[in-house]
């Protein structure tokens, strides 16, 4: 049985897995502090500190986080029954969970999903990487949403802030507070469970939440293979 992730809900474990309350803050100070986005170093995406997915082994990338005094390793889940699928979460310092490095064989890298502070924002990002392929929003609260910036070729997608989602826009100001590093596979393992819009610029976030979806995964429509949770 193929499985693909459900992007956003990914995300949005993660984000669970690091708040300390049930309130909402997307503009995260105490998330990870790295703008390697923009400097490229010490590699440029889809490598992030050295860890490449589809290509650095599970154990040298723990070990690897692990020896960096700035991070310490957290959760490390056992196998689930009948899977060899092995995850790691990491935390800067003391502070909360931000990040998880996932392999679905165990052996190697997948993909790592980082939740950034907000240091960097998207016209910088952009002015590098270009048009994200593919973007869905998602609306966290009255206050809070967010966009899934999918870019195939790299693979990365990137979750950019738009502030007062009924109104709001994504722009060149709007911060950073994430991104998903994967490997070729993942990617499109990834897009048998989505429906996506075509990136249609600069525009009002409902741009990305309302009327026809421009592509539908194999998989979209089939809860069995699909779970929503």
């Amino acid at each position: 049985m193929k499985r693909g992730w459900l992007l956003l809900i990914v995300f949005f474990a993660a984000f669970a897995l690091a708040a300390c309350s049930s309130e909402i803050n997307l503009l995260n100070d105490s998330m990870l502090s790295d703008t390697s986005l923009l400097s490229g170093e010490p590699c440029a995406a889809p490598c992030w500190n050295d860890i490449v997915p589809g290509e650095t082994r599970y154990l040298d990338a723990r070990a690897h986080i692990e020896s960096d005094p700035r991070y310490k390793i957290g959760e490390e889940p056992a196998p689930e029954e009948g899977s060899v699928a092995r995850l790691f979460t990491f935390a800067e310092g003391e502070n909360p969970s931000c990040c998880r490095v996932l392999s679905r064989d165990g052996e190697t890298v997948s993909l790592l999903l980082l939740q950034t502070a907000p240091l960097m924002t998207f016209g910088p990002v952009y002015d590098i990487y270009g048009e994200p392929d593919y973007v869905l929003g998602e609306q966290a609260s009255d206050e809070q949403g967010y966009l899934a910036l999918i870019y195939l070729d790299r693979p990365l997608i990137l979750y950019v802030y738009v502030a007062n989602p009924a109104t709001g826009e994504v722009s060149v100001s709007s911060p950073i507070i994430g991104a998903m590093y994967l490997d070729a596979e993942e990617m499109e393992n990834s897009l048998e469970c989505v429906k996506l819009y075509e990136w249609r610029g600069f525009t009002a976030f409902t741009t990305y939440m309302e009327g026809e979806f421009d592509f539908v995964g194999e998989s979209a429509d089939d809860a069995d293979l699909c779970p929503t949770g």
